[in-house]
């Protein structure tokens, strides 16, 4: 699988899709797509949508993010839009303002099946972990 950078200094405006994984360390913003792991590093300004199965964040994001299998909030990132994702894992240290909610097609998969609460947000699964 390949992997795309986007370095420090560089800055990126439109609608951007990644085949693999990407580490955005620069400024970007628009709607970023990725196949495989989205990274934002430490130096990352993020302004956009983000799509991927997984994203990681160690810098700031001002957006939403949607990712398929789970999103990765470190001790250092800044996050301030909505998150939809099946797991959300939360380092000490990190900051988040916004609301989680599961995978579309997961609250209406349960409802269709007459199980537990029609809310979707009801179903995503967090966890804090101290440093």
């Amino acid at each position: 699988m390949s992997a795309a950078f986007i370095t420090e200094g560089s800055e990126v405006v439109g609608t951007c899709s990644f085949s693999g994984s990407v580490i955005l360390n620069g400024r970007v913003k628009g709607d970023i797509r990725a196949t495989g792991t989205l990274s934002i590093a430490q130096a990352g300004r993020i302004e956009a949508r983000l799509h991927a199965p997984i994203v990681i964040v160690e810098g700031e994001v001002v957006g939403s993010i949607v990712a398929a299998e789970r999103i990765e909030l470190r001790a250092e990132a800044r996050v301030y839009g909505d998150l939809e994702t099946a797991v959300l894992v939360i380092e000490e240290g990190a900051v988040f303002e916004g609301q989680t909610r599961p995978p579309v097609g997961q609250g209406a998969e349960a409802r269709r099946n007459g199980a537990g609460d029609p809310r979707p947000g009801a179903t995503t699964t967090v966890a804090a972990l101290a440093t």
